[in-house]
């Protein structure tokens, strides 16, 4: 990159007087590059509020605009694909002064961004039922592999459940923000980004699995978690949304 374009990038940023040396002020240039400079800001803005539409949702797009300006401001970012652009909103947003009274748009931001990256994830065919039952007990003693599309979640608040109101309303989930433990997966084992909600003893045994704890150690992590659990049931309900990929490496198939 020459210095030149260095400082046409930094420009685009946060920095319009780095090309002040290239350009002087009577350059009819000049007027071009602030027209570019607004509607790269203004792509971007775009790119956010699709990006995340539960935040913009919860904060209404004034708010949400005016927000993504100053983001844009400070992380301006290098990526000319915008699909993925706004990593560093969610951590962004608990330190950003007016969101301080508004402390679900943080996470609600977490989990768009886990939509987004469940939507750009790696394809791989899901773990079906008949392959895990085929192997019997002996599947006790294997590793699983989540699907690179799944993401795990859990929140000492009704994140999940505010989250799941605005982005998938037929969810039925409460529209509320209190004190309450949930979890959730947000996967897309095939064309479709799907979400679903977790247990505690579904979030500690994925947590398991993650870790590449057996299957027989997972579920003993899940029965610890929440005694009496059925963890057939919910090993099956996680094969039907297809959290898994398959098995771990050194096992067999």
């Amino acid at each position: 990159m020459t210095v030149f374009h260095a400082a046409f990038t930094d420009a685009m940023g946060s920095h319009p007087a780095a090309l002040s040396g290239h350009i002087t002020g009577g350059d009819p240039a000049s007027a071009g590059l602030s027209v570019y400079r607004n509607t790269a800001i203004k792509a971007r803005i775009d790119a956010l509020q699709a990006n995340y539409p539960t935040v913009a949702d919860l904060a209404g797009e004034d708010w949400f605009r005016a927000a993504a300006g100053a983001f844009i401001a400070q992380q301006p970012g290098d990526d000319p694909a915008m699909a993925g652009y706004g990593a560093g909103l969610a951590d962004w947003l608990m330190r950003f002064p007016p969101a301080r009274e508004h402390p679900y748009f943080a996470p609600a931001a977490r989990l768009d961004r886990a939509w987004t990256e469940a939507h750009l994830a790696a394809d791989a065919d899901p773990l079906r039922a008949d392959e895990a039952a085929r192997l019997g007990l002996a599947l006790t003693g294997l590793s699983l592999v989540l699907h690179p599309s799944a993401r795990v979640f859990w929140f000492d608040w009704t994140a999940p459940s505010l989250w799941l109101a605005h982005r998938y309303p037929d969810s039925m989930a409460a529209l509320e923000w209190r004190l309450a433990g949930e979890g959730l997966l947000i996967v897309r084992p095939e064309l479709e980004v799907t979400a679903h909600r977790l247990s505690v003893a579904g979030h500690a045994f994925l947590q398991a699995i993650r870790l590449g704890r057996p299957l027989g150690a997972a579920a003993a992590v899940a029965q610890g978690a929440a005694p009496g659990v059925n963890v057939s049931t919910l090993f099956t309900d996680l094969i039907a949304v297809g959290a898994f990929a398959g098995f771990g490496q050194g096992t067999f198939r």
